[in-house]
């Protein structure tokens, strides 16, 4: 996701509330430095949100609609981005499995990778790489959270990890922190001293220890209706080529997650109401820089029915202003441009 430091957002931000003052003014009510002013400055031109006054040379902030349409596009930007990165990833993963498959069916070996089948020696091998690490540990968890016990099972183990004085570090689906036990595992890991993250996708289950070797689910073949369920199987890998695709896929989850895990940080979901279709087009139209008349005459509606809606909008998604109403708008997902129908 597209965000400005603290720094650009909040000169953007004394300015947009005050649109008398200008950027100089915003930087000394702020107590900014020169440099810090100057930083600033430049972050907010290469956003695109400030432009030179003709004659003058000086820079002020673009009108709060001009501001909440190029955030918008900076956010439309960064979805792509990660969404190429996403089907970099996938493609990479979709040869990885298909070269695996093919090395099953004709029943050679993968260098460096031992099959695990049922849960009882998944677990135990689990077990048994914990009790030997030494540097790190790093995972990633889609899926449900696990049920209660299961959770507190783990949690004894991680502690162990990290009281050797190993890192941990762990990706989680957001969904997690909708549910009362999954919230509470991921408060208890982040309490006993590991570094955890929530992300809205998880390409698979990961488990990988001081970068010599991982877990990954075995992906299960289908043997048409009515067939037994398969049962559970892994895949512990220690091919170093295999280690560092995982490694970059992993970092690249983390790099996109967010640490939002305090009750002062809430979750995207969490954030005001549901719109209708009607304020979601009307979200999504101030998100193309169309003017309030045009979009009235879009909608069928007058200017005031028009004002009327964008307040109600503004509370459902609790916001003070247009700019809080598309940043908060732009986190839920509602301006990815996947949502576009045409």
């Amino acid at each position: 996701m597209y965000a400005l430091t603290d720094l650009a957002h909040r000169l953007l931000q004394t300015t947009l509330a005050d649109p008398s003052i200008t950027l100089r003014d915003a930087a000394r009510s702020l107590g900014l430095t020169e440099e810090e002013l100057a930083l600033g400055l430049d972050e907010l031109a290469r956003a695109g949100l400030v432009r030179r006054l003709e004659g003058r040379g000086e820079l002020v902030t673009l009108t709060p609609d001009a501001v909440f349409a190029r955030l918008v596009a900076l956010q439309q930007e960064a979805t792509r981005a990660r969404l190429a990165a996403l089907e970099r990833t996938d493609a990479t993963l979709g040869v990885l499995s298909a070269s695996l498959m093919r090395l099953r069916a004709e029943g050679g070996t993968v260098p460096q990778t031992r099959r695990l089948v049922g849960g009882r020696e998944i677990s135990g091998a689990l077990e048994g790489v914990a009790a030997q690490a030494r540097t790190e540990v790093l995972s990633m968890h889609p899926g449900s959270p696990l049920p209660q016990a299961m959770l507190k099972d783990s949690m004894k183990r991680n502690r162990e990890v990290i009281d050797r004085g190993a890192t941990m570090r762990s990706v989680h689906l957001s969904s997690m922190l909708k549910v009362p036990h999954g919230r509470a595992h991921l408060e208890g890991l982040r309490d006993a001293g590991a570094e955890v993250r929530v992300t809205s996708v998880l390409p698979f289950r990961l488990v990988m220890v001081d970068r010599v070797v991982a877990y990954v689910p075995e992906e299960p073949q289908d043997e048409g209706p009515g067939a037994e369920l398969p049962e559970m199987t892994a895949l512990e890998i220690r091919d170093p080529s295999m280690i560092a695709l995982f490694r970059a896929v992993f970092e690249f989850c983390w790099m996109h997650g967010s640490a939002a895990l305090g009750d002062d940080v809430p979750g995207v979901d969490e954030v005001g109401e549901e719109l209708d279709s009607r304020e979601l087009s009307l979200v999504r139209m101030l998100g193309r820089g169309m003017k309030d008349d045009a979009i009235a005459r879009s909608l069928g509606i007058s200017s005031r029915t028009l004002r009327r809606m964008m307040t109600e909008v503004m509370r459902k998604l609790d916001a003070d202003s247009r700019f809080q109403a598309g940043a908060h708008a732009a986190a839920r997902g509602w301006l990815d441009v996947r949502t576009e129908t045409f």
